[in-house]
């Protein structure tokens, strides 16, 4: 996948539908990282211009400050990735697809189509948000424990835990307000 500054893959055949190539291709979804499509044989080969980003597994995440930033982001994009068709189900949610610019704190998905039709958005980012707290270091990692708890046995719509992980954040603002 990430190798040499560059993000490629190879997909099989019809893994992504042509109304999804046509719009991640196009530069319309900003959100989305910029995508090539080269046809071969049994399959085809996207390229991603990544220019100025670099995957979450690049990067150590240890304040659950950045990790809920960087969920919030996510969730975002999610969110607004159903305006142009593309179904957040679909959306393969992990460290090495998630990107991140540090200058700019913009957040990207690198759109791969989930290989398992039949993993729920639920499971998928429950599973991304485990990938998050893995480097956590400030003993707080309890409020992304709770998101995945409310993602998974509540159920609730996107925009749902986008107010949930804000209100999070705020919870953990106010502490370090009161600490200093």
């Amino acid at each position: 996948m990430w190798e040499n500054n560059e993000f490629r893959i190879k997909l099989r055949e019809n893994s992504i539908m042509e109304y999804e190539k046509i719009m991640l291709s196009s530069g319309q979804c900003d959100f989305f990282m910029p995508m090539g499509f080269m046809g071969e044989e049994g399959g085809e080969t996207v390229c991603y211009d990544c220019s100025g980003f670099v995957p979450l597994s690049g990067y150590r995440i240890e304040k659950t400050e950045d990790a809920l930033y960087l969920l919030e982001r996510t969730l975002i994009i999610l969110g607004k990735s159903v305006e142009y068709l593309i179904s957040p189900y679909r959306i393969t949610l992990n460290t090495d697809t998630v990107f991140y610019n540090k200058d700019t704190g913009q957040v990207k998905i690198a759109y791969v189509p989930n290989p398992e039709d039949k993993t729920s958005l639920r499971k998928n980012l429950v599973a991304f948000i485990g990938q998050l707290k893995e480097d956590i270091r400030d003993g707080r990692e309890d409020y992304l424990t709770e998101t995945a708890k409310c993602i998974y046995y509540k159920n609730y719509y996107i925009k749902d835990v986008i107010t949930q992980v804000a209100l999070y954040k705020r919870k953990l603002y106010m502490q370090d307000m009161v600490v200093n």
